[in-house]
């Protein structure tokens, strides 16, 4: 099959995190093109074929749109898959001089007018079902490559990771202040960059958190810090489906997390709670620590192999077929 995978944005978080691993894992079986920003090239496996587009600025321009236009015709796919609003609304304008099937997926739980009539769209949960208004609308969970983890010293104490870009919308302020009343001996560590690291800088030291708190950036290990961590925590306001959770099923003791789209489709409910109570869920799992690790162990088993961007691949593809099928009638 052939495959184009169109993608908008020069910052890698979790939708192009997830975007250029599903490129990757279909390229070893399929055709694929990657249109997208040069700053994703160095993620890209050379199975790949990549072509670097400056979206962002020449998304409303009639040449930018030719230039798109001969790029598809030229690579003649079966099918494209676009994630994200400025793409989907290129493809709009495109379609009627295109043959091609397109389906768009919706990662997060804002509205966004480009998700309306649509003829195909995948959720990648339930909940974000809702902000999309297409004729077929199929639901694919996430997933994420699985690398073996490795034993790494972090602080002594009880160690909690939390993991994703410093955005306001991850609820990493509110985390500080709910470890900032742990009356046991801990350290946080936090993976991820973003436009937030001032201002949390400024909390931990309003907090006196300097000893207990490490800002530790982007890592490519993050799958070491949680395998080595006592706790993973998920503070986010709002997500899609978490790619956060799914690598805390691969790799993390225990998972804490807000009820947030797609957490609370997988995680039991003893493992979920309100931003509000997740002080004293923390303390809870400090003090019945076995027990919610064999609860999280329960889910691990369920889950683990059914999130790998193996399995994922393998359900687009089927999502692929269905959408070609349907088009050809």
């Amino acid at each position: 099959m052939r495959i184009v995978q169109f993608l908008h944005g020069n910052k890698i978080g979790g939708m192009e995190k997830f975007c250029i691993d599903l490129s990757n894992a279909l390229s070893h079986e399929h055709d694929v093109l990657l249109l997208a920003d040069k700053t994703f090239k160095k993620y890209v496996e050379t199975s790949v074929q990549f072509v670097e587009l400056d979206i962002e600025k020449s998304r409303n321009n009639i040449f930018f749109l030719w230039k798109i236009w001969k790029i598809l015709k030229a690579f003649s796919p079966d099918i494209i898959q676009v994630h994200k609003q400025n793409t989907i609304n290129i493809l709009k304008r495109l379609k009627p001089f295109l043959k091609i099937p397109f389906v768009a997926t919706k990662h997060d739980m804002q509205i966004k007018k480009a998700f309306y009539g649509l003829r195909y769209a995948i959720t990648i949960a339930e909940e974000t079902r809702s902000t999309i208004k297409a004729d077929y609308i199929y639901k694919i969970y996430n997933g994420v490559p699985f690398h073996k983890p490795k034993k790494i010293i972090l602080p002594d104490g009880f160690n909690i990771v939390a993991v994703g870009g410093l955005r306001e919308v991850k609820g990493y302020d509110k985390l500080l202040y709910i470890v900032a009343d742990l009356d046991f001996n801990y350290h946080l560590t936090i993976l991820g960059e973003g436009s937030q690291r001032e201002r949390l800088e400024a909390l931990i030291d309003t907090l006196d958190l300097k000893e207990k708190v490490t800002l530790a950036g982007f890592k490519s290990n993050i799958n070491d810090y949680l395998y080595s961590a006592d706790l993973q925590v998920i503070t986010s306001l709002s997500e899609g489906f978490s790619l956060a959770m799914i690598e805390g099923l691969f790799y993390s003791k225990v998972l804490l997390s807000t009820k947030v789209s797609g957490c609370t489709e997988i995680l039991s409910e003893g493992l979920l709670t309100d931003i509000e109570a997740f002080h004293a869920k923390i303390k809870m799992v400090f003090e019945n620590y076995d027990a919610y690790e064999a609860e999280f162990i329960k889910l691990k088993n369920k889950y683990s192999q059914r999130l790998t961007i193996e399995a994922c691949k393998d359900e687009h593809i089927k999502v692929y077929r269905n959408i070609i099928s349907k088009d050809n009638i």
